[in-house]
């Protein structure tokens, strides 16, 4: 982890910048905050060690997470709703593009579906890549009696 002298100079170049922009509302944490939180974090890296339980890896990880939320922008409800929106299109723009290769994938499909395969059909029937009309019938019966077909119904009726 960065020197709290590093850390705090990257809020600090944050902060300045919210304030020209006058959105300080913004920031999570006010800067005595940000350093307390810090200590917590350097503590919790000291502890995690002494316990021997996680790996140094998980451990930078979970601390870089803690950092990368305590420096996060707070957003409006419409910078919130705007962003997925966008993410939703983005999603929709990429299965659309997938579902020619996936029907190409269930069409090899044959009787004595595996557990794998059941699931990635329920996931390809919820994103709306595959038909269930369009499935091979054997195929289709065999699925419908899955616990995946229950949970697809289930949402979807």
């Amino acid at each position: 982890m960065k020197s709290n002298q590093e850390l705090l100079d990257y809020y600090l170049d944050r902060y300045n910048i919210l304030k020209e922009k006058n959105e300080l509302w913004r920031l999570r944490v006010s800067p005595q905050k940000y350093l307390s939180e810090l200590e917590k974090i350097r503590a919790y890296g000291i502890q995690a060690r002494a316990t021997g339980q996680l790996t140094e890896c998980n451990i930078q990880s979970n601390q870089d997470g803690m950092l990368g939320i305590l420096l996060m922008d707070k957003m409006t409800y419409a910078e919130v709703k705007d962003q997925f929106e966008r993410s939703k299109k983005q999603q929709e723009k990429c299965f659309a593009e997938e579902a020619p290769r996936i029907q190409a994938v269930v069409k090899k499909y044959k009787t004595s579906l595996s557990n794998a395969q059941c699931r990635r059909i329920h996931t390809w029937l919820v994103r709306r890549q595959i038909d269930l009309a369009k499935l091979n019938k054997e195929v289709q019966t065999e699925f419908k009696r899955s616990r995946f077909y229950e949970n697809y119904r289930k949402r979807h009726s």
